[in-house]
C-alpha cells in the first residue's frame, strides 16, 4: 500500500512549503507516476487542495494543456528510463481556470538495491518570462515587417525617379514615403533666393495621413526667410539633419511648429549636387516620435536619391547627341559603376560611386573593391569574379560598406571590358548615380558607352518605329538561343507567341503616347522555352529619327517565389478555417455539458439559467460557425447570422400563448470577429428577454431588428410593442445580469446606446465598423 501521510521534516522546510512559491511534489515511479506528497502552498499557487491532488486520479495531468502533455510525459519516461534529472516547461490550468506556465525540476531517486524509489520534482511559475519572450518576439517581427517596408518604400521611390522627367513626381514619392513611415504629415520645401538676396524657403508638395489637417495652402508657408529660424538655416545648410520633439527645440522654430499641431519633426537637407536645394520633412502631429536608426539610414538614403534626381533634372542642355544616347541608358541603370583591374584595384568609377561610398577621389585612387565591403563578403566578391571569368555572368548580393561604417545591402553584376589593351572588370551595383564626369573627351565616353552595352547585366535592345530590331547586346541575343546576326533587322515580334504579339503592339501603342513603358513579356527561345522578362523601354531620337530603346531583367525567381507565396497563404487559410471549426465544435461540447446538467436540477429558475448561458455560447459557437463556413475568415455577414441567432432564440424560449411576429431589416454588412462576438451576444440578451418577458399579456406581438450602415457606422434599432417598463422598473434593470452583459459587451465594440420603456422597449444602438482583419477580442 502506497503511504501517503508522509511528510517532510524540519521546520524551516515546513515553513518553505506552506508559504513558499517553490511547490515540491514526490511521485510514484510507475507507469501513471501517482503522486504520494505535494507541498501545502499548492492550495495558494495553483487554487487546488493537497487532498485534491493525493486522492485523485491523474490529477495533475489534467490540468495540463493538451499540446505539452506527450512532451511532459516524455521526461519522466526518460529518467525512469536513463537516471539523472530532467526539466519541463509547460501550460497548466489552475483551479479558477486560469492558464498558466510551470517550469518543473524532476529527479529520480533510488533505493538501497538501486532500484527506482520515488521521483522527486519542485514545481513553480514562469507566465511572467512566458508572456515576455512571446511580446519580444512579436517585436521583433514587427520590427522587420517595417524594415521592410522602408526597403520596399525605397525600391518603389528609386523606380519612380529612374523614370520621371519633372518634380511633379514628388507628389507620389511622398505619398509612398507616407505609407512607408506612417508618418501623420510629409512635405517637401525648396530654396530660392529672392531679389534681394534673401534665402527663402516655400512648401511645394505634401502627403497627409487620414484625418490630419494639410497645411500645403497655409500661405505662412510661402517664402519663408531663413534669416528667421537660425537654427534650421544653421544645420539644414551645412548637411545635418534636424531630429527632435518641438518642445526641445528653440525659438523661434518650436513656436513655428507649434502652430502647426506638430509633436515632432524630422527635417534632412536635400542637396542637388553642391547646392542645397530644399528639405523633405516628416512631422508627427499626435504624438513625440523617436526614429530608428534604420528608418534614419533609409531616409537618407531616398534623400539622397532624391538630390541625384534634382542632379540629372538640372543638367544643361549642352551635352552633345551621344552624351544623351550614353545618359539614357545609364538611366536605365541606378546604380554604382566602376572599372577595376585583376587585382581589384580601382580604375575608374563614378560621382554616385563616391557620394555612396563617402570617399574622396584622391582617396579611390589608392583603394581596391575590397575596402568597400565587409569582411565576410570577400569570399561572395571572389566567387562573383572567377564566375565572370569563366563566362558565367550571375548576380550576387554584396553589402557596401560606407566610410562612416555603414553597412548597405547591394546587388551586383559584373562583366569583362577591354580597356586601354588589358581586359579588366566592370562592376555595376544598383542604386548608383548616371552621371559621368563632364570633362571626359566625347570619343573616351563613347567608347566607354559602348562597352557597358555590352557589359550590362541585363538585355539592352534598340528598335525601329516597326519594331525592327536595331541593336541588341550579348546577352539580348544568348538568353533567346540566337546570334545577334540572326535577329537584326527582323521585327520583335517574331520571338513571341500569336497571344502576345497583341500585347506587344498594344505596348507600341502606349509607349508612342506617353513615351515610356513598363510591361512583362514571354519571349520565346530558340529551343522554344518561354522565359519571363520585365522590360522597361523609352523614345530615343537620333538623326530625325525615333527608335525604342530598352533593357530586360530575368523574373523567373520572382515569378516562383510569387508561386510559393500563394501555396502558403492558401496552406494557412485552411488551417484558421480549421481552428474556428474546432472551436466551434468545443463551445457546442460546452453547450451540451450545460444542457445535462440542466436535466439533473429541477429548480425551473436554475434550468433557466443554465439555459441562458447555453445560449450566450450557442450565440459565440455560431459566429465560429459562419466563419469557417465562410471564403472570408475574417469577416461575417450580419444578415446571415443575426437570422440564424432569431430562429435559435425562437426554438429555445417559450413565450406563452402570445403569438409574437418577428420582423428583420438587415442591411447586407460584414463585421469582423472583434464587433460580431460582443455584438450578437448583446443581441441575444435583449431578443431573449424580449421574447420571455415583453409580451405577458398581449395577444399579437411584434419584434422588429433593423440594422443598417451610414458613413461607415452601424446603427441597429431593436423595438417590440409589448408591456414595456415603468421609470421605475428602468432604475432597478441596471444591477440585473442581462443588463450588466449588454453594458459590458456594447462597451466593447465603443457603441452609444439607449433604451426606451415608452410603448414597448426599444433600444438603439450605433457603432463605428472596425475595419481591422483579426480576433483580439477580450471574449
Amino acid at each position: 500500500m502506497i503511504d501517503k501521510g508522509k511528510k517532510l521534516t524540519g521546520n524551516d522546510a515546513e515553513q518553505l512549503f506552506n508559504s513558499g512559491s517553490i511547490i515540491v511534489f514526490k511521485c510514484e515511479p510507475t507507469n501513471s507516476y501517482p503522486i504520494t506528497f505535494v507541498s501545502p502552498n499548492v492550495k495558494d499557487i495553483l487554487g487546488f487542495s493537497v487532498e485534491y491532488f493525493l486522492e485523485s486520479d491523474f490529477p495533475w495531468a489534467e490540468r495540463i494543456h493538451e499540446d505539452d502533455k506527450e512532451k511532459v510525459a516524455s521526461r519522466f519516461h526518460q529518467i525512469m528510463k536513463d537516471g539523472g534529472s530532467a526539466i519541463n516547461e509547460y501550460r497548466f490550468k489552475r483551479q479558477d481556470g486560469q492558464e498558466i506556465w510551470l517550469r518543473d525540476e524532476i529527479t529520480i531517486q533510488y533505493d538501497e538495491s538501486g532500484n527506482p524509489s520515488a521521483i522527486l520534482g519542485t514545481s513553480f511559475e514562469i507566465t511572467d518570462r512566458k508572456i515576455s519572450e512571446l511580446e519580444s518576439q512579436r517585436e521583433t517581427e514587427n520590427e522587420l515587417r517595417n524594415r521592410l517596408s522602408y526597403q520596399h518604400a525605397l525600391a518603389e521611390c528609386s523606380n519612380l525617379l529612374v523614370d520621371a522627367t519633372d518634380i511633379s513626381v514628388f507628389d507620389k514619392v511622398l505619398h509612398i514615403l507616407q505609407g512607408a513611415t506612417k508618418t501623420d504629415r510629409i512635405y517637401f520645401f525648396t530654396n530660392k533666393i529672392n531679389k534681394e538676396g534673401e534665402l527663402l524657403i516655400s512648401q511645394q508638395f505634401e502627403a497627409c495621413a487620414e484625418g490630419v489637417d494639410p497645411q500645403i495652402d497655409n500661405p505662412d508657408l510661402q517664402n519663408i526667410p531663413y534669416k528667421e529660424f537660425p537654427f534650421f538655416h544653421q544645420r539644414l545648410s551645412s548637411g545635418l539633419i534636424v531630429n527632435s520633439p518641438t518642445a526641445e527645440l528653440p525659438s523661434p522654430e518650436k513656436e513655428l511648429m507649434e502652430a502647426q499641431g506638430i509633436s515632432s519633426a524630422l527635417l534632412l537637407p536635400i542637396f542637388q549636387g553642391e547646392d542645397w536645394f530644399g528639405l523633405i520633412g516628416f512631422d508627427s502631429t499626435n504624438e513625440v516620435r523617436s526614429w530608428e536608426n534604420y528608418e534614419l539610414l533609409t531616409l537618407k538614403t531616398t534623400v539622397e536619391i532624391i538630390g541625384n534626381f534634382l542632379k540629372r533634372l538640372s543638367m544643361k542642355e549642352s551635352l552633345i547627341e551621344q552624351r544623351n544616347f550614353t545618359q539614357q541608358i545609364l538611366d536605365n541603370l541606378p546604380s554604382i559603376v566602376t572599372v577595376v583591374d585583376k587585382r581589384m584595384n580601382l580604375l575608374l568609377w563614378n560621382k554616385t560611386g563616391e557620394k555612396l561610398t563617402g570617399y574622396s577621389s584622391e582617396e579611390l585612387i589608392k583603394m581596391s573593391a575590397f575596402d568597400f565591403i565587409p569582411k565576410e563578403s570577400y569570399k561572395s566578391l571572389t566567387d562573383a569574379i572567377k564566375k565572370i571569368l569563366a563566362n558565367k555572368p550571375a548576380g550576387e548580393e554584396i553589402s557596401l560598406q560606407h566610410k562612416r561604417g555603414k553597412i548597405s545591402p547591394y546587388f551586383w553584376r559584373g562583366s569583362t571590358i577591354e580597356m586601354n589593351g588589358d581586359e579588366v572588370f566592370l562592376l555595376i551595383g544598383m542604386n548608383i548615380s548616371k552621371q559621368k564626369e563632364m570633362e571626359k573627351a566625347l570619343i573616351e565616353e563613347k567608347r566607354f558607352a559602348d562597352a557597358i552595352i555590352d557589359g550590362l547585366p541585363g538585355t539592352f535592345f534598340m528598335l525601329d518605329e516597326e519594331l525592327n530590331l536595331v541593336r541588341a547586346n550579348k546577352n539580348f541575343a544568348h538568353d533567346l538561343g540566337f546570334s545577334i546576326d540572326d535577329l537584326l533587322n527582323n521585327s520583335i515580334t517574331n520571338l513571341y507567341s500569336e497571344e502576345s504579339k497583341e500585347l506587344i503592339l498594344n505596348k507600341r501603342r502606349e509607349l508612342f503616347k506617353k513615351g515610356k513603358v513598363s510591361l512583362e513579356s514571354n519571349p520565346i527561345t530558340k529551343n522554344g522555352e518561354v522565359l519571363s522578362r520585365n522590360v522597361n523601354a523609352a523614345l530615343f531620337e537620333r538623326d530625325r529619327q525615333t527608335f525604342i530603346i530598352g533593357t530586360g531583367q530575368d523574373i523567373s525567381d520572382l515569378k516562383q517565389r510569387e508561386t510559393e507565396l500563394r501555396a502558403t497563404l492558401n496552406e494557412k487559410e485552411v488551417l484558421l478555417q480549421e481552428i474556428h471549426h474546432r472551436v466551434k465544435n468545443n463551445l457546442a461540447v460546452i453547450s451540451g455539458l450545460l444542457e445535462l446538467q440542466a436535466y439533473e436540477y429541477e429548480d425551473a429558475n436554475l434550468k433557466r439559467m443554465i439555459m441562458e448561458s447555453q445560449m450566450r455560447i450557442q450565440t459565440m459557437a455560431m459566429i465560429h460557425e459562419k466563419l469557417y463556413q465562410s471564403q472570408n475568415l475574417s469577416q461575417i455577414p450580419v444578415l446571415e447570422y443575426i437570422d440564424d441567432l432569431i430562429n435559435q432564440i425562437e426554438s429555445s424560449i417559450t413565450y406563452g400563448s402570445s403569438k409574437v411576429e418577428i420582423e428583420t431589416h438587415i442591411e447586407p454588412i460584414e463585421l469582423n470577429i472583434n464587433q460580431a462576438i460582443p455584438f450578437a451576444l448583446s443581441l441575444n440578451e435583449i431578443l431573449s428577454n424580449a421574447l420571455e418577458h415583453a409580451f405577458v399579456g398581449v395577444k399579437n406581438g411584434k419584434l422588429r431588428v433593423e440594422l443598417k450602415e451610414k458613413g461607415n457606422v452601424i446603427h441597429s434599432t431593436i423595438s417590440d410593442n409589448g408591456i414595456g417598463f415603468s421609470e421605475n422598473d428602468k432604475a432597478e434593470k441596471p444591477s440585473s445580469l442581462g443588463m450588466t452583459l449588454i453594458h459590458a459587451l456594447l462597451s466593447q465594440i465603443d457603441a452609444d446606446w439607449t433604451m426606451d420603456g415608452t410603448n414597448g422597449v426599444t433600444y438603439k444602438i450605433a457603432f463605428r465598423k472596425d475595419k481591422v482583419k483579426g480576433s483580439s477580442s477580450a471574449l
